[in-house]
């Protein structure tokens, strides 16, 4: 369960209330919609070179997938953790 709080704090955090749920919930969406942003800004900028830009742009895609696999897993745990199927 430590490793859980310590790579997911926010899913513990917010967990108080519905209100709370909420929050959090909106809290991890803005924060993926954020990384997107600046993962988007990051391939347009370096996206034109001809070989570094593929490699940093594959690079970026792994990345990008990672944040949303995070984000739903943060997502999740914090319902689990709300809905007491998970214990703080």
């Amino acid at each position: 369960m430590d490793a859980l709080k310590k790579f997911f704090p926010m899913s513990f955090k917010y967990t108080k209330s519905g209100t709370n749920l909420a929050k959090g919930i909106i809290l991890y969406i803005f924060a993926a919609i954020v990384a997107g942003l600046l993962i988007t800004i990051a391939g347009l900028l370096i996206g034109w070179l001809p070989v570094v830009g593929a490699i940093i742009g594959w690079l970026l895609r792994v990345l990008g997938s990672l944040v949303e696999i995070y984000v739903v897993a943060g997502i999740v745990i914090q319902i689990l953790v709300f809905a007491k199927v998970l214990k703080d």
